[in-house]
């Protein structure tokens, strides 16, 4: 049961983060402008908000957004991890036999790969970080 209701709010928590990217107006700076966010497509299904970070940035700061990203990173790996248990149910409901079995696999795949382009994400700003620090 608690495995379900954090499976269930770290897809409530993906979706309200997702709707957000939306409600973006055209007034912001150009995408890759340094203090701003650029928005990343790492897969079909999901977008990533990857942060630039400023030139010159204080320790305190480099500090605080490497924070930022190991945070973000996690919430990353939490929401491939719920998408992980709500694909292996649909697998579980709608199949049986080797095509479950194959459908099971297919969403561990899924999972492992959203694991890793989180990871790589997260090494990437952390890189970012690190080139403009004071």
């Amino acid at each position: 049961m608690n495995k379900s209701l954090a499976t269930f709010l770290a897809t409530a928590a993906a979706a309200t983060l997702s709707m957000g990217a939306y409600a973006q107006t055209t007034d912001t700076p150009a995408p890759g402008t340094p203090g701003t966010t650029t928005t990343t497509t790492v897969t079909t299904e999901t977008t990533e908000t990857k942060l630039v970070p400023a030139p010159g940035l204080s320790h305190s700061e480099a500090k605080d957004a490497k924070i930022m990203s190991t945070a973000d990173y996690k919430a990353r790996k939490n929401i491939a991890e719920a998408n992980h248990d709500l694909n292996k149910a649909d697998c579980k409901v709608s199949t049986d036999g080797a095509v479950k079995r194959a459908c099971e696999a297919d969403a561990r795949a899924q999972e492992k790969k959203d694991k890793a382009d989180a990871k790589l994400i997260h090494k990437q700003e952390t890189q970012d970080i690190n080139a403009v620090t004071k």
